[in-house]
């Protein structure tokens, strides 16, 4: 149905830092829980859904869940949602390992911004 595809850039440098090239790397995946958590573990901001031949629609994957910055500060704040604990005692490390596992899981809903209701 439908094909998502996820583009990531490589940059390298060559002979001391001196000539510097660009590498185009295209993923293709056939569900979009796939390209979502591919997009997540690389931190690439936005990733393309193929409808057709002539329709391209772009998604970004910051839009609906936490960057890793983002996902520091309320897990400091907010440790009983994230950790299931009353004070984080865990380090910036800890707690970025601590997302890359959540994503590699499959745990997505922990990472999910929090939308207040409008009235």
């Amino acid at each position: 149905m439908y094909k998502y595809k996820v583009k990531q850039t490589e940059t390298r440098n060559y002979f001391f830092n001196w000539f510097q090239s660009e590498y185009e790397k295209v993923y293709l995946f056939d569900t979009y829980n796939e390209a979502l958590i591919f997009c997540l573990s690389e931190e690439i901001k936005q990733f393309t859904c193929i409808v057709s031949d002539e329709v391209e629609t772009t998604r970004k994957t910051y839009k609906n869940y936490y960057t890793l910055k983002q996902f520091e500060k309320h897990c400091v704040n907010n440790s009983m949602h994230f950790l299931n604990t009353q004070k984080c005692r865990l380090d910036e490390k800890q707690i970025a390992n601590y997302y890359f596992y959540l994503i590699g899981s499959n745990n997505l809903k922990k990472l999910k911004k929090f939308k207040n209701a409008k009235k």
